[in-house]
């Protein structure tokens, strides 16, 4: 029989247990004896924000008990009142709510007057308890305003180039040697081409620009000398080479010779004109049939002199514009920009800051110092919607007198031209800055320095960039000084007015991508000569920091992969064969010089630096790069092995946020919308999520095609919006779940509301002309043991997607007051439902397939159960035959992304935890034990197998949500966890378990330790929530229980307690 005996207090040690820190229940001990304390202030979720752009912000506050009241389940706010002021010290000149009867904490609105633009408020909040006594107030906080109207923010768009240059191949024929079809097919290897041309005596050539270019690649000799070539890189055809050769040039006869080579088997051809300027000038030279053509060459074939008279002619194998190449060349990209500009300030300054929307990628320079630890900045938006921009306070780069702003840009994805489908997009465009610097002097009055046409512009050293393939760095390009006051500029170009993009101006208000540690390799080896290899020993995502010395003009270049080839160089090979991550430096020549991407990123575990004869490497250090959430959560356990999950989990996460979630830092980079969703539990798990996911579904919005429909990368390309997946793009509706519910945050969907309510009245379309099925394309369950594509097909995935999502937003419409939507939303739900098991469920196997070809699939019983498809009566039913076929194959899962994400859930759920433990760390194939004790994984992969692509994949580390909410049992049970169950799962050989999350209330704790014949709990709760506890126990075990707990029935071998804000202890004896 089960016994309860009630302990004198909550608070105690856990014998064997992890400590456990619970700052918020600990805090002002000076209180006076208050009841409560408030701290933790945040406006827009931020610590004393500089950039607040909306003019009634969320305010937020956390309340603790304190002297005397810890541990007391009655505690709680029961009414606030702040004070907000544009002095310190003040008493709520700006506002005073009064006292406001409310429990709530967070997302409280600012009720004044609508906030001014570039202005400091300060605000702090006091509480009363049920028994009417107040708090004391909060320490004072403060915040800053930047634009409350986009429009406040002064400066003109300036830049370099106002677009692309522009290409003269309208007239020109891609040519190659006479053999078979070449824009189908040539054989690889080289082909050599030349065209003689004469220049007049009296022709005044001030420019003569060649553009050219080759498929696969090519080299450019003019008179004999070697002038240019194509870049190394996959499909370098589509980047024509522009080069002015007009130094290259004599009176009378001129060659063109091309070397130019087919790589493999299939389409060959080259492409170019060339244009003359000045008086006198020769028509044009176009790639035509007048050129000569061999498949083999002499010495000298490139010098004037060279007889070809025995080489046919080349044949046209199509016009450009035609064949396989279409008019997919585009100009090269231009070097990064530099803009500056000086001005004097006359007085001692009281304080500036800098406004700063620089795309792409900004960096800012004030007196030669670099402003702030931003990367990568802006984050990455659906441009022609949305432009980001960010606050810096820069009063102490400031002096008085002369000064000197510097700029640099880069270009990110909104400039990019490497892959170049991202040029499609509608808000693509050349990189381009707005900047205001606000000055308030000692003696308040005020000056604005602003970007305009009288600011200078020249090429930076950065001459190439790509976020996929890499940058090209050449350090004699280098203008020292550039971004200090006095310097030379009188070569600099004017900087020209150029139109913004579209999108509203936005405060970047998300954590920024940081610099957050720096690595040391484990291991260096060097597999060839001047070819040395550093072995961070994990998978990450960042760059290296190298030093060098070595005479001017040599090249250093840095490789990034996961992993190794067979002769121990890195593997950088991405899709199609493309070399991915390649970093060159140039060096300038002298002494130890530094490098570092700029505009760039890579995902790597080895980063390969090849240095040439006479180049010295003095030193290789990792930097791991990424969007700077805070750290918010933590599981540990008696087990390594699900240790070693967790920390893989948080670190994979990590290496994925990049301003957008991607699916991985190496490969394709992209933001994914499946991969988002599902490891969003654990990231919210793990880290401060709130306003990343906010920003990520303010750009499903903007990305929304008119018919409701997402793409499945979100921001994404123009092709990319035309593939329609509900089970990808539920991303929308399940990310604004996960903001509601773990979060509390209302407001997101309010601000989604529309677009998701778009969004399911798609899919009610689409399906109702397939019989209430989903009939479409859908990636389904993506990677499972099969391969790619699940076996099973996705009619059944699909419309479980359209399922849940319909379920969780008639749940957020109800909420939002909606309540008619609400009925037509469960009213949809419940017809799916009845279709859904109408098709796909199996009454005489108890089971549901979608296609009964592919045998049993986990995957499609497992959904329907995680979402509440399958009815009561069938449920047992269906979990025994789920169970069975994991016995059948081993204790091992079989399934993709989807199956996963739920399947240890579901079998917890369903009275299996020991199952879903066993699952979990089989050590053999497949399964994450495979991965981490078969393989050595310190990430979690991309696929089960050995041969996995990608080290570096969240979306199959979901097995870490599990952690926190079967084995440590901690689940919300209401939005922003108000309400919470606490039911921790003693599996498999466990003796200890622990992990904490943070909510909008405060902090929240359950640890478990078991020893023989007696078995611990902690719990911790904040104020303003309470927790249902359920504590296992079997047999004539007795729960000792604290006196702050409110016993319930005990049923399914938990008791069940109800407690409130403070740490509690549950001891289980007998």
């Amino acid at each position: 029989m089960l016994s309860f005996v009630v302990a004198a207090s909550g608070l105690g040690a856990t014998p064997g247990a992890a400590a456990v820190s619970v700052p918020d229940l600990r805090q002002s001990l000076d209180a006076n004896g208050a009841s409560l304390v408030v701290s933790g202030l945040e406006v827009e979720h931020q610590v004393q924000p500089l950039g607040v752009d909306v003019p009634r912000p969320r305010l937020n506050w956390q309340v603790a008990p304190g002297r005397g009241a810890a541990g007391r389940t009655t505690v709680g706010q029961v009414a606030y009142e702040v004070e907000v002021s544009t002095s310190q010290g003040g008493k709520g000149e700006v506002w005073d709510s009064g006292r406001v009867r409310s429990s709530r904490s967070f997302d409280v609105t600012y009720g004044g007057p609508a906030l001014t633009s570039r202005t400091r408020y300060y605000w702090h909040v006091r509480v009363w308890d049920g028994a009417g006594k107040a708090s004391p107030w909060s320490d004072e906080a403060r915040f800053e305003t930047a634009f409350v109207n986009p429009g406040d923010f002064r400066g003109t768009w300036i830049g370099a180039h106002a677009k692309a240059p522009a290409l003269r191949l309208d007239d020109a024929n891609w040519i190659w040697y006479p053999e078979g079809n070449p824009s189908d097919s040539a054989p690889a290897g080289s082909r050599y081409l030349r065209r003689t041309f004469d220049l007049p005596a009296e022709a005044r050539i001030s420019t003569a620009e060649m553009q050219l270019t080759a498929d696969d690649r090519f080299t450019l000799f003019v008179n004999g000398t070697e002038v240019t070539s194509s870049a190394r890189v996959a499909d370098s055809w589509r980047t024509a080479s522009i080069v002015d050769i007009a130094p290259y040039l004599r009176t009378g006869a001129n060659v063109l010779a091309v070397e130019a080579t087919n790589t493999n088997q299939g389409p060959a051809g080259a492409l170019g004109s060339l244009h003359f300027e000045g008086a006198g000038s020769p028509a044009d030279v176009v790639t035509d049939d007048s050129w000569k053509a061999s498949d083999s060459a002499d010495d000298g074939w490139e010098q004037p002199g060279y007889d070809d008279a025995a080489w046919p002619h080349a044949i046209e194998a199509a016009p450009y514009g035609s064949g396989p190449w279409g008019r997919s060349v585009s100009a090269p990209p231009a070097p990064e920009t530099l803009l500056r500009d000086e001005f004097t300030a006359g007085k001692p300054v009281a304080s500036a800051r800098a406004h700063i929307a620089g795309l792409g990628y900004n960096k800012l320079y004030l007196n030669g110092r670099r402003i702030g630890d931003r990367e990568l900045e802006p984050g990455f938006t659906v441009y022609d919607k949305t432009v980001l921009y960010s606050t810096y306070d820069v009063t102490d780069a400031l002096r008085t007198g002369g000064n000197a702003i510097g700029v640099s840009l880069g270009r990110g994805f909104y400039a990019m031209t490497n892959p170049d489908e991202w040029k499609a997009s509608s808000w693509w465009g050349e990189p381009k800055l707005k900047l205001e610097l606000d000055i308030t002097y000692t003696d308040g009055s005020h000056q604005q320095v602003l970007s305009d046409s009288g600011w200078k512009v020249s090429d930076g050293p950065t001459t190439t960039q790509s976020l996929w393939f890499g940058e090209t760095y050449d350090a004699r390009a280098e203008q020292p000084g550039w971004d200090r006051p006095g310097f030379g500029d009188a070569t600099w170009r004017p900087a020209l007015s150029v139109d913004g993009p579209k999108g509203t101006l936005r405060s970047e208000s998300f954590p920024p991508i940081k610099v957050t540690d720096h690595l040391k390799a484990e291991r260096t080896t060097t597999p060839a000569e001047g070819t040395h290899v550093y072995d961070y020993a994990s998978p990450t995502a960042g760059w290296a920091r190298i030093g060098v010395q070595g005479p001017a003009g040599a090249t250093v270049t840095v490789t990034y992969g996961e992993k190794l080839r067979a002769d121990g160089t890195v593997d950088n090979t991405g899709a199609y064969g493309m070399a991915l991550q390649t970093y060159s430096y140039t060096l300038r020549g002298d002494g130890v010089e530094h490098y570092q991407p700029s505009y760039s990123y890579a995902g790597f575990r080895y980063a390969q630096v090849v240095v040439p004869q006479g180049v010295t490497l003095k030193s290789v250090d990792g930097m791991r790069v990424h969007t700077a959430v805070a750290s918010t959560g933590g599981f540990t356990s008696s087990s390594d092995l699900l240790n070693r999950y967790q920390d893989a989990q948080a670190d994979t996460i990590l290496n994925n946020l990049h301003s957008i979630p991607t699916d991985t830092p190496m490969y394709e980079k992209r933001p994914y919308t499946a991969d988002g969703f599902l490891y969003a539990d654990s990231a919210i798990a793990n880290f401060d999520m709130r306003n990343f996911y906010e920003n990520w579904m303010r750009s499903h919005r903007d990305d929304q095609n008119e018919d409701g429909s997402i793409g499945p990368t979100v921001p994404t390309t123009e092709s990319g919006k035309q593939v329609k997946d509900p089970i990808w793009s539920a991303s929308y509706i399940l990310g604004t779940w996960d903001l509601y519910w773990y979060y509390g945050d209302t407001e997101a969907v309010a601000d989604n509301y529309d677009g998701m309510k778009a969004w399911l009245a798609y899919y009610e379309h689409d399906i109702s002309g397939t019989g209430g099925i989903y009939t479409g394309f859908s990636y389904g369950d993506w990677l499972s043991p099969e391969g790619a594509n699940a076996p099973e097909g996705t009619r059944l995935s699909g419309t479980a997607y359209i399922y849940l999502t319909a379920t969780r937003l008639a749940t957020m419409a109800e909420a939002l007051g909606h309540d008619a939507d609400a009925r037509h939303f469960d009213a949809f739900a419940a017809k799916v439902k009845d279709t859904f098991n109408a098709t796909f469920y199996s009454p005489d196997k108890e089971a549901y397939y979608d296609n009964e070809a592919a045998g049993y699939r986990q995957t499609s019983n497992l959904l329907p159960l995680s979402f509440g498809l399958v009815p009561k009566e069938h449920r047992r039913a269906v979990v025994d035959n789920l169970v069975a076929d994991i016995h059948t194959r081993g204790d091992h899962l079989d399934t993709g992304a989807l199956g996963t994400k739920v399947l240890l859930p579901v079998l917890t759920e369903a009275g299996h935890a020991d199952l879903a433990y066993t699952v979990a760390t089989n050590p053999t194939y497949p399964g994450w034990g495979y991965w981490f004790e078969g393989l050595g994984a310190t990430t979690m992969w991309e696929e089960w197998n050995a041969n996995s692509r990608s080290h570096d994949h969240a979306f199959t580390g979901t097995v870490d949500d599990w952690l926190y909410q079967g084995v440590a049992g901690i689940e919300a049970t209401a939005p922003g966890y108000t309400k919470m169950t606490i039911r921790p799962h003693v599996v498999g050989d466990l003796t200890h378990a622990s992990a904490h999350v943070q909510s909008p209330l405060g902090r929240i704790t359950s640890s478990w330790t078991r020893t023989r014949g007696h078995f611990t709990l902690r719990v911790d709760v904040p104020v303003g929530a309470t927790a249902e506890v359920l504590v296992p126990v079997s047999g004539r075990q007795a729960v000792h229980a604290p006196a702050t707990a409110t016993a319930g029935e005990h049923k399914a071998g938990y008791a069940h307690f109800t407690v409130g804000a403070g740490s509690h202890l549950f001891r289980v004896t007998g």
